[in-house]
């Protein structure tokens, strides 16, 4: 498997900038599509299929998960804290959001994944997850399937083409179109200056103050999307928590999680986490790799203390709480596909 190239986070990046108008440069609309891989271009039927199958229990061993499980599309595009799964270290880790995941160079808290056909494959195979035994299982008990065998050929153009690869590339091409344009922030970044309330706008302030975009800035609050500066598999990180010792820790277990360290056993990867995307972050909780931390109050008085050594006031939380809600987009309405079935007969786990 590819590993990500490491960039690290250790220094404030935003005081590069010589003023707050220069700060917003790093601020930017969500743009209308991600980038789509050569080896894998979007087509309407593909990302049909990929919706079929990112709805479809049956790509888990005893057919109890679909992505959509741990992926729930009609909420958050996460877990709520319900299905955590477990890390390589048996530590549990929260299922990120989907939403704009297309807009991510890795995947996974530690990054270990490098595309989203690379995160698709090993989640079907991944024990703690979906559990199928070898890629000759997967293909197996969806060519067994009548509809999907027919949908595959049609979609790939070729006789006989249901593969774990192409079981992933279609679920990826989906996850390219799960994304949420046009919210509040996007507006006011376009130009109209009444988008955010005043609350929002000293939230957006503060949030350059605190020097909340050392880390979060970007396309999707997670650095820099993939492009020029980051190419698909490099890995932006920050150290979490960045001070240790903190009674946040102790009551949260946030420095329980070696994160990269887990991934590459060495010394000096030890807390190092992909900064995790902040659009759609109101809908989200729990918070942190953990699943922790119940509300995004909290969640933010965390943050300024441990990665920052900063305690915020009440009212400089409030208003981060409503800047972090102006992130919040407009959702694709997504209705449940039919399935293929096998009429007569039910599928074995052999």
């Amino acid at each position: 498997m590819k590993q990500p190239k490491y960039q690290f986070i250790f220094t404030l990046i935003i005081l590069s900038y010589s003023n707050w108008a220069l700060g917003f440069d790093i601020l930017q609309a969500l743009p209308s599509t991600p980038i789509t891989p050569k080896s894998n271009p979007t087509t309407s039927e593909k990302v049909e299929l990929g919706k079929q199958l990112f709805f479809d229990s049956r790509l888990s061993f005893d057919g109890s998960l679909s992505c959509n499980s741990c992926h729930n599309l009609s909420a958050g595009g996460d877990d709520d804290g319900r299905i955590n799964i477990l890390s390589n270290g048996q530590l549990k880790r929260s299922a990120p959001t989907l939403w704009n995941v297309g807009y991510l160079s890795v995947n996974y808290w530690d990054s270990r994944a490098t595309s989203l056909e690379a995160q698709a494959k090993e989640h079907i195979l991944d024990p703690r997850v979906m559990n199928m035994r070898s890629a000759l299982q997967v293909t197996q008990r969806i060519k067994a399937i009548p509809g999907y065998r027919k949908k595959f050929n049609q979609v790939f153009k070729q006789q006989d083409s249901v593969s774990l690869e192409n079981i992933a590339k279609a679920i990826s091409s989906f996850e390219r179109t799960l994304n949420t344009p046009n919210s509040p922030f996007d507006q006011y970044i376009k130009g109209n200056k009444k988008a955010l309330n005043a609350s929002a706008l000293k939230g957006l302030e503060l949030f350059h103050e605190v020097e909340c975009m050392s880390c979060h800035f970007g396309v999707n609050f997670a650095g820099p999307a993939p492009g020029p500066a980051l190419k698909m598999g490099d890995a932006f990180y920050e150290l979490f928590p960045n001070h240790l010792g903190s009674h946040y820790e102790k009551v949260y277990k946030l420095a329980d999680d070696l994160g990269l360290y887990k991934l590459t056993l060495e010394a000096g990867h030890k807390h190092l986490f992909r900064v995790a995307p902040l659009r759609n972050i109101a809908l989200t909780a729990p918070y942190f790799h953990n699943g922790s931390v119940s509300t995004l109050e909290e969640a933010i008085r965390i943050m300024a203390f441990v990665q920052l050594k900063q305690k915020l006031s009440d009212e400089q939380v409030r208003h981060l709480v409503s800047f972090l809600n102006s992130l919040t987009g407009e959702f694709p309405q997504i209705s449940l596909p039919r399935l293929p079935d096998t009429a007569g007969t039910t599928l074995s786990n052999k």
